[in-house]
């Protein structure tokens, strides 16, 4: 979230600013943490990351922490995780069954 509405990163910044973020709080070792960014929506500027489950409390500790991105207030908002990446692709309460 970026509250100001300035400019929204792009894919190649955003994977830059959750290496950066992970950086910042775990040091080198916690930037060498393979993380994937498999899609990621500039207009919404919602994305879906891909990390091993044994990393998965560093990259959310780190993306809480982070609280700036270029000067400007930004926060990130996890809506949900699940170790199948095919549970990201809905959401089981809405579907209607007939």
């Amino acid at each position: 979230e970026l509250p100001d509405g300035g400019a929204r990163p792009s894919a190649a910044q955003f994977k830059q600013l959750v290496v950066s973020a992970l950086r910042e709080l775990h040091g080198e070792v916690g930037a060498a943490l393979p993380v994937d960014v498999l899609t990621y929506e500039e207009k919404t500027l919602s994305a879906i990351l891909r990390v091993i489950s044994s990393g998965l409390v560093k990259l959310w500790s780190a993306l809480t922490l982070l609280g700036f991105y270029q000067n400007r207030r930004c926060a990130f908002r996890v809506l949900q995780t699940s170790p199948f990446l095919l549970a990201l692709s809905g959401n089981s309460r809405e579907i209607v069954l007939d």
